[in-house]
């Protein structure tokens, strides 16, 4: 009976589509995928969810980390285990970055279909485990949240030819130290150790997310309108903010916040 549950699992675990030059982020020496997107659309979280399944693809062992804070792992993990029912999802719809009134993309119906996609990953046996990796009430007082994103990633116990997936912010994934106003922010992606990270940034051709800027949370322009091709393009440039861009080849769209937003903001969508 298990052999035939597992087989059945595995019959309804998402295939992956290709993506020219991801087979590329899989060398022996890597170890750790950083992937940062602008919050807020839908096609980010579907194109992450992808490269977990393109890497799951590579028969190692793989493990994702996600930009929720620590104190969700135990309804993220309880999620994974469950049946996907309408009743688990609403637990899962209770942790803060669902419920917030600040809603910066993380809380949306994308990342409803990335916990889901990573629910049937994970009861394929296609992944080992999802951690949530942000600071949380855990966290020792003072340590900056960049820091303890890094240390969270380099922490995972996992086999050494394990592929460790994080998915966060662009800032966050940046290999360089960036100049925002008056300080210096030293991103999670420029602490971790360089031979063996690899970090991504998200980019589509123009469009629209679902953020917070000066005029509240709500569709704002994602970036000029663009002609790029679907493809994962890498940089040697010794100034590059990230080592390599995933394309992803059309316009974004808004995702909306999975607990529901205004009539009014999400016909501006």
């Amino acid at each position: 009976m298990i052999a035939i549950a597992a087989g059945l699992l595995s019959a309804i675990a998402p295939s992956c589509a290709p993506v020219a030059g991801a087979s590329r982020l899989w060398q022996p020496e890597t170890r750790w995928v950083i992937v940062g997107e602008m919050h807020g659309t839908n096609e980010s979280p579907d194109a992450f969810a992808n490269l977990v399944c393109l890497a799951s693809a590579t028969g190692r062992p793989v493990i994702v980390a996600v930009e929720y804070t620590s104190d969700d792992q135990t309804a993220i993990d309880a999620f994974l285990a469950s049946d996907g029912s309408s009743a688990a999802r609403a637990v899962l719809l209770k942790l803060f970055l669902f419920t917030s009134e600040l809603q910066d993309g993380r809380g949306s119906v994308a990342f409803m279909r990335l916990f889901e996609r990573l629910r049937i990953l994970k009861q394929a046996g296609r992944i080992d485990g999802v951690i949530a990796s942000d600071v949380g009430r855990s966290t020792p007082e003072g340590q900056e949240r960049n820091a303890a994103m890094a240390q969270t990633w380099t922490e995972i116990a996992a086999p050494d030819d394990a592929i460790i997936l994080a998915y966060v912010g662009n800032l966050h994934a940046m290999r360089k130290p960036i100049a925002i106003s008056d300080r210096t922010i030293v991103p999670a992606g420029a602490i971790m150790p360089v031979k063996r990270t690899v970090t991504i940034n998200i980019d589509g051709n123009g469009g629209k997310a679902w953020n917070c800027q000066d005029d509240g949370c709500r569709p704002h322009v994602n970036g000029d309108p663009r002609r790029a091709a679907c493809a994962i393009t890498y940089s040697t440039a010794a100034d590059r903010q990230w080592d390599a861009t995933y394309e992803l080849g059309v316009p974004t769209t808004a995702a909306l916040p999975a607990n529901g937003t205004s009539a009014t903001a999400a016909s501006s969508s």
